[in-house]
């Protein structure tokens, strides 16, 4: 007679269900962080892209303007659709003719505007690496639309120019009380055009003064430890920023004491220059205007 034949029934064994957990486990802890900094890769290429493509539109406006950079912010109002009021305007709105990107100005779409870095709502720490305390910035994500940030000394704005700024009495402003022209430029392949920026100031002055912390090293690692540059001849380069984030060294450059080039800082761990003369090495470099 023949045997008839049975199906099995057997199922996994607790031992072999915890392999193959054990199995997926160590597969997810291997590619995801792959996954992630391909992430990143994508975003920190998308933001090199867009100062590449708002550093020309800034060249572009200046050869329309008699070579003459736009002002970071002008006291120009322009109106805005009803019920707003007229507002002054910053240099987004004067680049802007330059920028074919199909999106309006006044009505953005946050997931594809080109004025913001795709990491602009990752915060600045609290505490650097140092244990430096953060004591400056508002609200991540409070001004997206100023991710980036015109360095100052290339620009200048309604508040250092007259009637607002008077040079026979006032002196902080330096040389940007004054437009910048293109030829005042004179390592364009080196001077800052546009930097990484947090929160609502309109420009960018690396270090500054005596500031422990300040809208651009609040910003400066935002991709991998570093960020992108828009450079005055056109082109767009990665840098690593200051670490520790929050750390400051003293600049042995002090002009004057009256100009914004006085006791400018420099920030340890980056090859970016606050002031050229402190660094004169320095690849890439925010003062003075003309370097």
């Amino acid at each position: 007679m023949q045997a008839i034949a049975r199906k099995s029934n057997r199922g996994f064994t607790l031992i072999e269900l915890l392999v193959v957990i054990a199995i997926i486990a160590i597969l997810a802890a291997i590619l995801f962080p792959v996954f992630a900094q391909a992430r990143e890769q994508a975003r920190k290429t998308d933001c090199l892209t867009k100062t590449k493509q708002l550093g020309l539109a800034w060249i572009m406006y200046a050869q329309d303007y008699d070579e003459t950079y736009p002002l970071a912010a002008s006291s120009e109002l322009v109106p805005l659709p009803p019920p707003y009021t007229p507002v002054r305007p910053t240099w987004t709105y004067f680049v802007y003719p330059y920028i074919k990107h199909g999106d309006s100005l006044m009505t953005w779409n946050p997931k594809i505007t080109i004025f913001m870095c795709p990491n602009y709502l990752k915060a600045a720490p609290t505490v650097d690496e140092a244990g430096n305390q953060r004591v400056n910035g508002g609200s991540t994500g409070a001004y997206p639309i100023l991710s980036y940030a015109p360095n100052w000394a290339i620009t200048t704005a309604y508040w250092a120019l007259p009637p607002f700024y008077n040079p026979s009495v006032d002196t902080w402003a330096g040389p940007s009380s004054s437009a910048c022209t293109l030829a005042a430029v004179a390592r364009p392949a080196n001077q800052i055009l546009l930097a990484p920026n947090h929160d609502c100031c309109v420009e960018s002055w690396g270090r500054g003064f005596e500031d422990t912390d300040n809208n651009w090293n609040r910003a400066a690692v935002r991709h991998n430890g570093g960020a992108n540059y828009a450079l005055c001849d056109g082109h767009s380069k990665y840098y690593r920023g200051p670490n520790p984030q929050y750390g400051k060294e003293p600049g042995a450059y002090t002009s004057t004491a009256t100009d914004y080039t006085a006791g400018m800082l420099e920030a340890p761990g980056t090859p970016i220059a606050t002031h050229i003369q402190n660094r004169p090495d320095a690849p890439i470099f925010f003062f003075p205007r003309g370097g």
